[in-house]
């Protein structure tokens, strides 16, 4: 019989909805329910289910059953909405991998496994069916059977359980079987048809065993045949219908080999394609596999051996060949078909096709025939009757003889606690290492036993080691643990160590060290021993306790001793050590260090006050108060004063006149902008904020003139100005242009500066506003600020009491460390991370070092990481190794990190307990970031755009909200696309990926931590100057991704330690990305959750007004003045160590600042006036240059500028060939006192660095390093001692660079910042730094001197101990400038982490590398006439002044136009209210038949008039009014409408009143569906006529309202006309000073021109 889909369909619909009727009634199925349960089929083949909750449509023929379907599952009272949701995704999910089995295979399987057990007398205990469907194998269990049966569908299951009443059904996967406690853990019986897909399967336990096991479980039905042979009785039976990928794959000979090594295969048949067409009408291969279970196998036989061969066949005469398969099936009787042919499957491969032509019942007789055939030859009795006696594992040889199973396999012992990761054992006579599997999947440890070569170990040596081993760690874990000796282990630690040292030699003798390195452990036991040069004696643990500080019985220290040893040893508060060093008891201890210790009962420990009284004080002290309540005793007066310290130790509250407030700073309330937007508007608003995407929005509760006159701009309104200005953004305006015959978009600059002004006029009334609001309102702004932002107390960082035990410096010209390096490890220890911005040279790799060791002596970490400049990580691990010569430090090499030895660098960090891991930052970038890290980031990310949706959908705000809702949707979209995509790499990945979470990493220092700036983060201010690189870098992200895992896993900020001499490059915003890194945490509980949120409370932004090269006024902003500067700075020094060389009194040489500032040449002044004319025209002929015009000039007008103008102050010859050297440019300046710093410091070989960015060396092309070089050979300065860095291409020449330079054979060395500004140590002779050019970076310029000014410098014994710092300048250019500049920018970064900053706000100046300078200072400073530089600001403020003056006059011209229309339009609408009410009154008194009569049908039906009313709407066509007929005494008539093309559009229906007014038909005027609402619609037209003069009277009072608001428009007076008169009155006298200048320069010109003669002459 044929397979009927839509049969099928209702058949399931019919069995799924008696299935549900009969849970609800809650009773047992009769039998005629059990007959329509049965018929339910499952969904497989079925596909139009897919379609189920989606826009697609089902095919007619389906849909009624699949709606009822829908409308049962909606219905049914045991489902919520998640349960539905997850019913229907069961039910799609079936559609390719439910395929139920035909009844006569069941049956055949049925009756001969019943008749081999009544054969042999046996009796079948158990039954299980792991993938039971509906029951179809559930008749394999015979009478008294206990059967069970699990099934995943909750539908299938719900049908199965009320089928089989006596058997136990689960519905739950199969895997879940070990968590059913089921009352049987073995069966004698498995049958069923087991799940047909590639599905990975999660099963603990099969985990755990490793190997096959758990193999198996990345595909479902592997999985299934290895579980169940697992939970099958020995001589039990298996019985599947399984994919044929079991037996055909060459990946499956794994399992092949499992299950004929486990049991004896009685029957192997190959199923024809077709079998499963009549049950789920799809084709599909499958065969019938049955196993008989002997664990105890000697030898495999020949079908066996077959079953796990597969191979290929001819296709075809050109040799194709088919797919694999199993050679088993080329066997007589291994097939149920009559017939076989190699055809192409649905992928487009050969494969041969079994077929059966003949009816069923011949089949059935097959089957039978074959199924008795096979069990008379190979059934066993004998294995059922033991029944898993004598059931020792055995690894079978295929060569006959079983074997001792001896490679990987779990570890079944029990550990000690103290055992890890590659731990080295005996198990089974063998010695290996234990393997720590762990998986995010599963809670539980998997361990694995892996066997060592034999020919790398020596047992006897094992023997002799383990016991040392036990020793060593049940001594230090038992004094760690209980802080108290044990005198007795320590003796037999000792007596072990003498004996293997007798009998083996010393732990570093070469064997013994391999050997002991083989044990993951054996690095910690190898340091009992210890060797310095030659001599080897015994570590500090052989004699004494080193897990806490012994107390000295001789000595008694007191309370303040102890504490400071207490810190030194534990890094905390001891109270029991402290009592017993000092011979006290804990309240005398207590009572004494009154003010040095706090109780802190969050934690309920004492913290020294150096911890407590810092970080967050106000919520420190809300949380230390909250537990008072529930205190008594002692305990209470504790926290009492803890609480009363906490108080005294609050910073002073900042007052409101000091807050500098920012309209849309994210943690003021919205109910307050709320009511601001009420008083500006005149109405009630309310006012939303949302984080997720850091966005406003506002709705107006009714209409306002004010938004809609005042405050509105093109097609913006008040509203988008208002959210506008919460934003701080202006909208992006456009308007058509004709360019090239093309209409284009381009910005509309002036409707954008007329948005700008209303901005800020709403920003700065918003100021006003809030000053006017009362006294309690302000108050509360004002304590919500301090709690949030002036909370933070620095703690004091004193290190000094730090002893660093196993701290060596024997390789070290010094003896002790640094104070500033101390309390630098101090505070990264009590923080567990922060900021060192230490200046270059102060000791940074020496901090790292140690804190990294520290940290992990400590337990505060684990495995921490040192990430560090390729230039540089050499130097880290050679300080490592130095410091803690016995510290296990993995550093590993370039080779190392090739494609091919990356994995196995991963797991060497994964697998190993580090004391600390060094990278190169390159290498850390190739680490796999943790995906299930990002899921969970990703998630939360979801959860928080879903929660948003919420609240929109169940706010007012949704009907001005569409397009953010689409934002969010389109957001969500794409956050559960990558969701799915990253939980589709989680469940494919091999389970030996390591990923930065699997290695165990738990901190990360990050030397140069500024390479790392480029952190990506959101923003609108993509048009605003100075907020750096939004875009960010993939490195940036992977580090982001890793700190982001440590501080999830840890649950605390921080987890990373930031290292370097210039944390902040450029700019103050750079301070935001440390934030986003290190504190995302307590940037949330500011309400931060984006650059924009910070930048709206800390920063400003100025606007600058300038033509660009059209003529029109462009607007450009930048953030330059940072405000609330104080705060930030503390948020900041909170977890910053900030030192430079002469805080800490380093021996490095002074500095000595020199500016050379010499004249422009001749060239230079000729230039000097173009620039000044380029700025103003934007033409690039105007400079004269013979290079190409750059492409950007008409959008980035004065960066070209800028960078012309810098390139003109190095030197001319860099515009081109048409410029000359002069003896006064600076190369040449340069070269002379180069040469003079050269012949006064010959004696003692001094050398110099030379630095330019603009311009360096390039083989056989101009560079000033050439030609100054040049120079100097000229001078008489051997060529070969003058080098450039950029010559020296391997790291070997650089060294030997270096080296040269340090012995004085090379004297001067040119480079740029980056090649020469890091990773150098030249300086031991260094007597000058020259900079041809300023560097645009206070970090720049701080890397350049640090080649010289650093530790290691000899000039002190020869150079007065003084460095030059020589900077080069050209007057009437940006040097000067770009030199304040810089000094400025590294001042105010200095007073930020100095906590010096004297003032609230400051102001970063108006030039960077991306945009080049302002157009007003550019023009003012080339001229070099301060009087210009005045008269340019006053020019730019006037020209913004105007602008201003002009919207606001057209602001009130449009005013007064909109009072004329709005009175016009008053008067139609007054009018058009009189008539239509005339038309109403007339309507409602008529009297007469109010029926419509059509001219050609006057007495029709209502049926009969609208049918002809459709034939005229169908027919007619004429654009002219025509008359059809009446109604109630008025006209109706019908006119058509054409489209621009002339094209008929539609009829149009009217109904004309006693006014004259035509009112149409609905909404359009086109007719109704029915013929009888389509004769009544003249009546339903003058219906609506009611609202219709309501609609007018609204109008018309719209119109009224605004007339008042545009008349105060009209009235107002512009508040600026004084301060532009009084401009244009100082810019006037400012033109006349510079005039009488310009005059007087005239004058002075010609004795300039003789004097030079007479030089020449001379």
């Amino acid at each position: 019989m044929s397979y009927n889909k839509l049969k099928s369909l209702v058949a399931n619909v019919e069995a799924i909805a008696t299935a549900m009727k009969i849970r609800i009634d809650d009773r047992q199925a009769t039998d005629e329910e059990k007959e329509v349960l049965s018929r339910y089929s499952g969904f497989g083949g079925i596909k139009d289910v897919l379609n189920i909750g989606t826009e697609h449509t089902v095919s007619d023929d389906v849909a009624e059953p699949i709606r009822k379907l829908q409308d049962l599952i909606g219905a049914y009272p045991y489902y919520d909405d998640a349960m539905r949701q997850a019913v229907i995704d069961s039910i799609k999910s079936s559609v390719l991998t439910a395929f139920y089995t035909p009844k006569f295979l069941v049956d055949a399987v049925t009756r001969q496994i019943h008749a081999t057990f009544k054969d042999n007398g046996l009796q079948m205990s158990t039954f299980l069916e792991p993938s039971a469907g509906i029951g179809g194998f559930l008749p394999v269990a015979m009478p008294g059977t206990r059967s069970y049966a699990f099934e995943k569908d909750c539908l299938t299951g719900l049908i199965l359980s009320l089928l089989y009443d006596e058997a136990t059904t689960v519905t739950a996967g199969f895997e879940t079987i070990a968590d059913q406690h089921l009352e049987h853990g073995s069966f004698d019986v498995i049958a069923s048809n087991i799940p047909f897909g590639n599905f990975r399967v999660f099963d603990a336990e099969m985990w755990k065993k490793g190997g096959i096991y758990e193999q198996s479980a990345k595909t479902i039905h592997n999985y299934f045949f290895v579980k169940a042979m697992e939970l099958l009785n020995e001589g039990g039976l298996l019985a599947f219908v399984a994919p044929r990928g079991i037996a055909d794959t060459p990946g499956n000979k794994f399992v092949r080999e499992y299950l004929v090594n486990h049991a004896d295969l009685i029957t192997a048949l190959r199923l024809p394609d077709t079998l499963f067409m009549q049950t789920s009408g799809i084709e599909v291969g499958s065969d019938l596999l049955i196993f008989q279970k002997h664990s105890r196998k000697a030898t495999l036989s020949l079908r066996e051996k077959m079953f796990l061969q597969v191979s290929k066949e001819k296709a075809d005469m050109a040799g194709t060949l088919t797919d694999y398969a199993n050679k088993l099936f080329t066997l007589p009787k291994t097939a149920l078909a009559t017939d076989s042919r190699i055809a192409l499957n649905q992928f487009g491969k050969y494969v041969r096709k079994y077929q059966w032509l003949s009816d069923e019942n011949a089949m059935c007789q097959y089957l039978s025939a074959l199924l008795k055939y096979d069990f008379d030859r190979y059934f066993r009795k004998a294995l059922f009757a033991n029944h898993g006696q004598d059931n020792a594992p055995v690894q079978m040889s295929l060569f006959g003889e079983p074997q001792t199973a001896k490679g990987i396999r779990a570890y079944t012992e029990n550990m000690e606690t103290w055992v890890k990761n590659g731990a080295m054992v005996v198990f089974e006579g063998q010695v290996g290492t234990l393997r720590f599997r762990k998986s995010s999947r599963y809670t539980e440890t998997a361990v694995d036993f892996v066997p060592v070569d034999e020919g790398k170990v020596n047992t006897d040596r094992a023997a002799d080691y383990f016991p040392i081993r036990k020793a060593y760690f049940e001594l230090s874990g038992r004094e760690w643990e209980e802080q108290k000796e044990y005198p007795e282990l320590r003796k037999q630690l000792n007596a072990l160590y003498d004996a293997f040292v007798a009998k083996w030699g010393f732990f570093h003798d070469n064997d013994n060290k391999e050997f002991i390195m083989l044990d993951s452990l054996g690095t910690e036991v190898f340091t009992i021993e210890m060797q310095v040069g030659k001599d080897i004696f015994k570590a500090d643990i052989m004699r004494e306790p080193v897990a806490f500080k012994k107390i000295d019985g001789t000595e008694t220290l007191t309370p303040i001793e102890a504490l400071a040893s207490s810190l030194n040893f534990y890094g905390k508060v001891d109270m029991g050590y402290i009592a017993q060093a000092a011979g006290k008891d804990e309240e005398e201890i207590i009572d004494t260090l009154q003010g040095e210790i706090f109780y802190n009962p969050a934690s309920g420990e004492w913290e020294h006050k150096g911890k407590f009284l810092s970080g967050n004080i106000i919520a420190k002290q809300e949380e230390t108060l909250s537990f008072l309540p529930n205190l008594v005793g002692k305990e209470k007066e504790w926290v009492e004063a803890s609480a009363k310290a906490l108080e005294d130790a609050i910073p002073e509250p900042i007052p409101y006149e000091e807050l500098d407030i920012n309209m849309g700073e994210r943690w003021i309330s919205t109910e307050l902008y709320a009511d601001f937007a009420s008083d500006l508007f005149g109405v009630g608003a309310d006012v939303m904020y949302f984080d997720v995407n850091d966005t406003y929005l506002i709705r107006l509760q009714g209409y306002s003139p004010v938004a809609y006159n005042t405050y509105s701009v093109r097609n913006y309104n008040g509203e988008d100005l208002f959210v506008h200005a919460l934003h701080d953004t202006v909208p992006e305006i456009t308007k058509e242009e004709y360019r090239n015959g093309s209409k284009v978009r381009v910005p509309d600059e002036e409707a954008m500066q007329e948005a700008a002004t209303k901005i800020q006029e709403i920003r700065d009334r918003f100021n006003r506003w809030l000053d006017d609001e009362p006294l309690e309102v302000r108050d509360e702004l004002v304590r919500t600020y301090n709690e949030r932002f002036n909370c933070y107390v620095r703690p004091h960082y004193d290190g000094s009491a730090q002893t660093f035990p196993g701290l060596s410096f024997e390789q070290f010209p010094y003896k002790e460390l640094y104070p500033s390096q101390k309390d630098a490890i101090w505070m990264i220890k009590q923080n567990g991370g922060g900021i060192c911005w230490h200046e270059v040279g102060t000791g940074k790799t020496m901090i790292m070092c140690v804190a990294a060791y520290e940290m992990k002596r400590l337990g505060l970490v684990q495995k921490p990481l040192i990430i560090g400049l390729k230039a540089n990580v050499h130097e880290i691990a050679d300080t490592f190794r130095k410091a803690y010569p016995t510290a296990k430090v993995l550093y590993p090499g370039k080779e190392d990190f090739t494609p091919a030895n990356r994995k196995e660098v991963f797991s060497k960090i994964k697998n190993n307990n580090w004391d600390c891991i060094i990278l190169t930052h390159d290498q850390f970038s190739k680490i796999p970031q943790s995906e299930e890290t990002m899921y969970d980031i990703f998630s939360e990310e979801l959860a928080d755009v879903e929660r948003s949706l919420e609240v929109l959908e169940q706010s007012t705000m949704r009907y001005r909200s569409g397009r953010m809702q689409k934002g969010l949707e389109t957001r969500k979209q794409n956050l559960e696309a990558k969701l799915a995509e990253l939980q589709m790499k989680i469940d494919l990945r091999k389970d030996d990926t390591v990923d930065f979470r699997s290695m165990g990493i738990d901190h990360i220092f990050v030397d140069e931590c500024h390479c790392y700036k480029n952190l990506m983060f959101q923003t609108r201010h993509t048009r605003v100057a100075g907020i750096g690189n939004a875009q960010g870098s993939q490195r940036a992200m992977n580090l982001l991704f890793a700190i982001r895992d440590i501080q999830r896993r840890t649950g605390k900020d921080l987890g990373a330690t930031f290292l370097s001499g210039t944390v902040v490059v450029n700019a103050l915003t750079e301070l935001y990305v440390m934030f986003k890194y290190l504190r995302p945490k307590e940037l949330k509980r500011q309400q931060v959750s984006c650059f924009d949120a910070w930048a709206a409370i800390f920063t400003k932004k100025t606007a600058d007004y300038e033509l660009n090269v059209t003529g029109t006024i462009k607007r450009k902003e930048r953030f330059r003045t940072y405000i609330k500067v104080p705060e930030l700075a503390m948020f900041l020094r909170e977890i910053t160590d900030y030192r430079t060389a002469d805080m800490i009194n380093l021996d490095v040489p002074d500095k000595n600042v020199r500016f050379l500032s010499s004249a422009p040449t001749i060239q230079q002044e000729e230039m000097i006036g173009r620039l000044v004319a380029f700025a103003h025209s934007g033409q690039w002929e105007d400079l004269g240059l013979d290079i190409l015009q750059p492409d950007n000039l008409d959008k980035a007008k004065m960066l070209v500028a800028t960078n012309v103008a810098r390139k003109m102050s190095l030197d001319m010859r860099l515009l081109g060939d048409k410029f000359g050297d002069d003896g006064n440019n600076k190369a040449s300046i340069c070269a002379r006192t180069i040469y003079d710093y050269y012949v006064r410091s010959t004696a003692n070989r001094g050398t110099q660095f030379v630095f330019s960015d603009l311009s360096t060396y390039k083989p056989n092309e101009w560079n000033i390093y050439s030609d100054i070089k040049d120079k100097l050979v000229a001078m008489g300065i051997p060529a070969d001692e003058i080098q450039f860095i950029q010559c020296a291409k391997t790291e070997r020449a650089r060294k030997k660079l270096f080296a040269d330079m340090n012995s004085g054979r090379v004297r001067v060395l040119f480079g740029s910042t980056s090649m020469l500004g890091t990773g150098v140590n030249a300086q031991e002779r260094a007597v000058a730094v020259h900079h041809l050019e300023i560097p645009w970076r206070p970090a720049d310029m701080e890397q350049r001197n640090g080649r010289a000014v650093r530790k290691g410098n000899t000039v002190k014994l020869w150079g007065n101990n003084t460095v030059d710092v020589v900077i080069y300048g050209t007057e009437k250019t940006l040097d000067a400038y770009k030199f304040n500049l810089l000094k400025n920018k590294q001042m105010f970064i200095s007073q930020i982490n100095n906590g010096t900053i004297a003032v609230r706000r400051i102001d970063e100046d108006a030039m960077d590398e991306e945009n080049g300078m302002n157009f007003a200072e550019f023009v003012a400073l080339l001229s070099g006439n301060t009087d210009l530089l005045e008269k340019t600001k006053l020019d730019n403020k006037i020209m913004q002044l105007e602008k201003e003056q002009a919207i606001f006059k057209k602001d009130r011209i449009r005013a007064e136009r909109k009072i004329a229309a709005n009175q016009e339009d008053i008067t139609k609408a007054e009018n058009a209210a009189a008539r239509m009410t005339q038309d109403w009154e007339y309507i409602t008194s008529y009297t007469g038949d109010p029926t419509t009569r059509l001219l050609n049908l006057s007495q029709a039906t209502a049926e009969e008039t609208g049918r002809e009313l459709h034939r005229i709407s169908k027919t007619y066509r004429n654009g002219a009014v025509s008359t059809i007929g009446t109604y109630a005494g008025l006209n109706l008539s019908v006119y058509s409408e054409y489209d621009m093309g002339g094209t008929f559009y539609r009829n149009t229906f009217l109904v004309e009143g006693v006014s004259g007014l035509k009112y149409r038909c609905g909404i359009s005027g086109a007719l109704p569906l029915g013929f009888v609402e389509s004769s009544r619609y003249p009546q339903a037209a003058l219906e609506k006529l009611p609202g219709m003069i309501e609609e007018q009277r609204q109008k018309i009072a719209k119109l009224e309202s605004e007339i008042p608001t545009l008349e105060t428009i009209i009235a107002r007076k512009w508040s600026k006309a004084d301060e532009l008169a009084r401009l244009k009155q100082e810019c006037n006298a400012l033109q006349h000073r510079i005039d009488e200048s310009m005059k007087e320069a005239e004058r002075t010109q010609p004795a300039l021109s003789e004097h030079e003669a007479n030089d020449k002459a001379a």
